[in-house]
């Protein structure tokens, strides 16, 4: 390894692009004091700018009060969702201490006792495997519903507890369908679909997670299992596949693309071609033929667009320049011949003898 005079490795300094070297012309003002003017721009290059775009309103840190909502509407969801699972859990415990057989108020589909299962079908389980499995679902789901969707949430959440139970009991299912299975697989779909359809990458990115982790509930939709309301997960699905696409004009959208710095101008947009009047249409139209027909130079100073090469009656550039480099590789003049190599030609070296060695190889 290499010793260095001082701590720094890297002790040269930072080249500095776009100035002039100093064999090819006077040295470039510092890069402190380098502006727009300069610097000479090529035609058509990109007009001056920083080497940063300043923020926009979404872009770097949030403010104080940008944090403070956010933390209100993250206690808010907390709330909200441990609050119905302290419902659910209570309702559980409280069946299971006093044998109230709460379960007997579940969903009967088309029978007048099970209208009131509509409403309390979800706080009613079976066991407590039962309720520890629908309580992970429900809190995950029910926190990425009310945190992304804010307002439009709250409707999604009550219509799935309304509508999932009267679709069932509208479907003449047999038996008693208790557990909140079926609010739990509308979420799963509305926040499913209503991310791919919005398209926006903050939603498409829940969708995924949905995806990711609870993909495979939707075997619970086929008649798989004994003993398991499939016809409550299908009607929770429905629910929230409707909804989705239902409300997909509410709530957050997809946000609109940001607009480039080269496209906006001061001046305003340009006038529409219904705005113009019909003697400058003409005058447009006719300078634009002059220019395409004229056989002169160009704007520019460029030549008429004549590019014969294209044709098949001359060759193309490239053809023509390997033409003439093979022309030169082919001839280059007479080769010289040095004094030795024209001594060795008439017999200058000895060859060796047929049965002996060469015993010296002295030249004439």
């Amino acid at each position: 390894m290499g010793s260095y005079p001082n701590d720094r490795v890297n002790s040269t300094p930072a080249p500095e692009y776009g100035g002039t070297s100093a064999s090819s012309g006077p040295a470039s003002p510092p890069s402190g004091e380098r502006g727009p003017d300069s610097v000479r721009i090529a035609r058509g290059a990109r007009p001056w700018r920083g080497a940063r775009r300043p923020p926009g309103p979404t872009g770097g840190f949030p403010d104080a009060a940008t944090l403070a909502a956010d933390r209100a509407l993250i206690r808010l969801v907390l709330t909200v969702t441990l609050g119905i699972l302290m419902v659910i859990w209570g309702v559980f415990l409280i069946d299971e201490q006093f044998g109230l057989e709460l379960r007997r108020f579940g969903n009967r589909p088309l029978e007048a006792d099970g209208l009131a299962g509509i409403l309390a079908m979800p706080l009613l389980h079976g066991d407590f495997q039962h309720l520890w499995g629908n309580t992970v679902s429900f809190f995950s789901l029910n926190a990425l519903l009310l945190y992304f969707y804010r307002n439009l949430g709250f409707k999604v959440l009550g219509w799935s507890w309304l509508a999932t139970g009267c679709l069932l009991w509208l479907s003449g299912a047999d038996g008693n369908h208790i557990g909140l299975s079926g609010v739990i697989y509308s979420l799963s779909a509305f926040l499913f679909f209503s991310g791919l359809i919005r398209q926006a990458p903050r939603l498409i990115r829940v969708s995924m997670v949905v995806a990711f982790l609870y993909g495979s509930i939707v075997w619970g939709v086929f008649p798989i299992e004994v003993g398991v309301s499939w016809q409550g997960h299908l009607s929770g699905a429905v629910v929230g596949s409707f909804l989705a696409i239902a409300w997909r004009k509410q709530g957050p959208q997809k946000p609109p693309p940001p607009a480039d710095e080269d496209d906006e101008q001061d001046d305003g947009p340009a006038p529409s071609a219904a705005a113009r009047p019909a003697a400058q249409e003409d005058l447009v139209r006719s300078s634009r033929r002059a220019i395409l027909e004229s056989p002169t130079d160009g704007i520019l100073g460029e030549a008429a667009v004549e590019d014969t090469w294209l044709t098949s009656e001359a060759p193309s550039p490239e053809e023509e320049w390997r033409e003439s480099s093979r022309a030169q590789r082919l001839w280059r003049g007479p080769r010289p011949v040095s004094s030795e190599q024209a001594k060795s030609r008439q017999g200058g070296i000895r060859k060796p003898r047929r049965g002996g060695h060469i015993k010296s190889k002295t030249r004439r």
